[in-house]
């Protein structure tokens, strides 16, 4: 923790400067050519998307931290490294998809990577009338923030049951200004951000608010939206299989309706309130449904093989899918939550399954790699079968935000 404190701004800003200058050096000296060859090439890029697929599905199985070891952090810098280097070459030899997508990517990962040493979570308990500057992190360490916060009201609305509740809200004075705070309506104060979290269930006396400080956020939204375009334009290159497309949307539809069917919509908990919860779901549908047809025409393409290049081509529109259904979720987590990421068993799985599907992609489609592809998409699509109701019943299950159905 100390470490992570000493790299905190200016020192971060220091090194994430200098870790582009690396990249730039290595891309522009002709020294350095063969090691760029090898950084970018498709073989490392398959193979780091395979290890940190491993990675992930066994973090989110056995909910051991491995993003918090040192060799995952050196991963990360390697991919970034890797996505830097292939990014300068492809504003000049690819298409604009291929350039949106991994600089989308590299940005995401350097502004949450560079920007963890400066993100800053407390909590203030916040009584009725009771003045509070300070908030308290999960080791006790105290934060003097440069705002005071009074608690003016707190209500708790719940559907006509009168037990589940609807929503949470707190009435703050910040600084003598009338603020409100509530679950996925966090509300932000001299760069800070209070999201509602907890309240007293007993007596109603007081309310949790967590404050947050995120300064990297615009680096990461931005890699965000650049991903978001990467996969509309690839959706746009690649759904021209007209014959496939009614298919897809009655399995869409089927997919939609059981996963709904396992959560309540008529006393929706406060968390899934909110603007992004049917985006999501139904984004993610369409990705299971079209990832089930590349399935199905994949194992015809040893009978039939013009079903090979469809299968293929809804591989990439499945990958796209599945990345525009993670960043809606990465969105609305941040809403509600206070960070876009939580390492959660269902995050974990979710971003393993994207990476097999981009490591499917990222393998030659042609002769002796047909194999070896198609096995990408089956390997995909049964991941997608944890991430959609498998990781229920995994070890890691009990520390999952996403279990609703339990």
């Amino acid at each position: 923790m100390q470490l992570i404190h000493l790299l905190g701004f200016p020192i971060s800003l220091i090194l994430a400067v200098a870790f582009v200058f690396v990249i730039f050096l290595l891309h522009k000296i002709d020294a350095f050519k063969k090691v760029t060859g090898v950084l970018s090439s498709q073989m490392t890029a398959v193979v780091l998307l395979g290890v940190f697929a491993v990675i992930l599905m066994v973090e989110g199985t056995f909910g051991m931290p491995l993003h918090k070891s040192v060799a995952f952090l050196v991963l990360v810098l390697l991919l970034m490294l890797s996505l830097g280097l292939v990014t300068l070459r492809g504003f000049r030899k690819y298409s604009a998809v291929f350039t949106l997508s991994h600089l989308g990517l590299f940005l995401v990962l350097f502004g949450g990577f560079f920007g963890a040493p400066d993100y800053m979570e407390a909590r203030m308990m916040l009584r009725y009338d009771t003045p509070e500057h300070v908030a308290f992190k999960s080791n006790g360490e105290f934060v003097a923030l440069p705002f005071e916060v009074t608690l003016e009201d707190f209500k708790a609305d719940y559907y006509d049951d009168g037990k589940s509740p609807k929503q949470y809200t707190s009435t703050l004075s910040v600084d003598g200004v009338k603020r409100s705070t509530s679950v996925n309506h966090p509300c932000s104060v001299k760069g800070y951000t209070l999201y509602q979290e907890d309240y007293d269930w007993e007596t109603g006396d007081y309310s949790v608010i967590m404050v947050v400080r995120d300064n990297w956020i615009p680096v990461v939204y931005l890699g965000m939206i650049l991903l978001a375009l990467s996969a509309v334009f690839e959706m746009k290159k690649t759904w021209k299989s007209r014959a496939t497309l009614p298919v897809i949307i009655v399995l869409a539809v089927v997919f939609t309706i059981l996963s709904l069917a396992r959560i309540n919509l008529g006393t929706l908990m406060p968390a899934l309130r909110s603007l992004w919860f049917f985006p999501h779901i139904i984004i993610y549908m369409l990705a299971y449904s079209v990832l089930a047809v590349a399935v199905a025409l994949g194992i015809m393409s040893f009978f039939k093989e013009r079903t090979y290049d469809v299968s293929c081509k809804l591989l990439q529109t499945g990958s796209a899918l599945l990345l525009a259904g993670m960043l809606c979720g990465s969105v609305w987590a941040k809403a509600a939550w206070g960070d876009y990421w939580a390492w959660d068993p269902k995050e974990n799985w979710a971003a393993a399954t994207w990476l097999l599907t981009l490591l499917g992609s990222h393998i030659p489609n042609r002769g002796r790699h047909k194999v070896t592809v198609i096995a990408a998409i089956i390997v995909s699509f049964m991941a997608i079968q944890m991430t959609w109701y498998g990781v229920n019943y995994l070890p890691s299950s009990s520390m999952s935000m996403h279990t609703y159905n339990k």
